[in-house]
């Protein structure tokens, strides 16, 4: 399996992003990339129980990790939330929108 994508690219995006996740006691880790360039993330710690996992999710997360040129989506299994909600998180919040 080779990503579309540098895991240098996304080891630097994850950077940006972890000091956000460690700053409120969590942890975030990537648990697969798909040959489509599917990322999957996992958030740990006290990002497990957040009520705001979604906007962290859809926020910081997924946008700054879509950065990465070659990566198609960011998924995070953790958050139980429709499609269509999301959308209207990020919307909200002037994030990446979902397709």
């Amino acid at each position: 399996m080779t990503p579309p994508f540098s895991i240098d690219d996304l080891e630097a995006a994850l950077a940006k992003v972890r000091p956000l996740i460690l700053g409120h006691g969590g942890e975030i880790e990537v648990e697969r990339i798909s040959d489509e360039g599917v990322v999957s993330v996992r958030l740990s710690g006290a990002c497990r129980a957040c009520p705001n996992m979604a906007m962290t999710y859809v926020g910081p997360i997924r946008s700054i990790l879509m950065q990465v040129e070659g990566i198609s989506e960011v998924e995070c299994p953790q958050v139980r939330a429709s499609t269509a909600t999301l959308d209207r998180v990020a919307r909200l919040m002037g994030a990446r929108r979902f397709r």
